[in-house]
């Protein structure tokens, strides 16, 4: 069955969300250490791991359309199951979400203390919030909106 796939899709995709969690955590920690070699190769590694989120977040909408679940939340997702495969999507949601808590918290962190650092320095222009589309593609200048993480899950 096409929801089967679905959910072992999405045990990767949230497998992949807790390593880039953990990737924001440690890119906060070399930020607080001012450790410039560490923090060129985690900026470098969360800048492919960005790349694969885009790729793999397409690749959701496609196993859920596939599902038979397209445009649904998670939510509308588990209100469809039952027994046991709603316990262990539930189980998973919950998880998913958390990374993506996690992710948001650290990378707010990342930016605050970025944005300190830069006034510290007489810098004055503030870097604007979700410069790219879900997509990967730049927003043109002055626009503002959702990046994939701010998208309802």
């Amino acid at each position: 069955m096409q929801y089967e796939k679905f959910h072992e899709f999405l045990k990767g995709y949230v497998d992949f969300l807790e390593e880039m969690a953990k990737g924001e955590s440690e890119k906060y920690s070399a930020m607080l250490s001012y450790d410039h070699k560490q923090m060129d190769k985690i900026v470098s590694r969360q800048q492919a791991m960005n790349m694969r989120l885009t790729q793999l977040e397409e690749q959701r909408e496609q196993e859920q359309e596939a599902a038979g679940l397209g445009g649904l939340s998670f939510r509308e997702i588990l209100g469809r199951l039952a027994g046991p495969e709603q316990e262990a999507f539930r189980e998973l949601s919950g998880r998913f979400e958390r990374a993506v808590r996690e992710i948001k918290y650290f990378n707010e962190k990342s930016i605050a203390f970025a944005q300190d650092g830069m006034k510290l320095l007489g810098v004055k222009d503030e870097v604007k919030a979700a410069p790219y589309t879900p997509t990967g593609k730049a927003k043109p200048a002055g626009v503002t909106g959702t990046s994939v993480f701010e998208a309802k899950i």
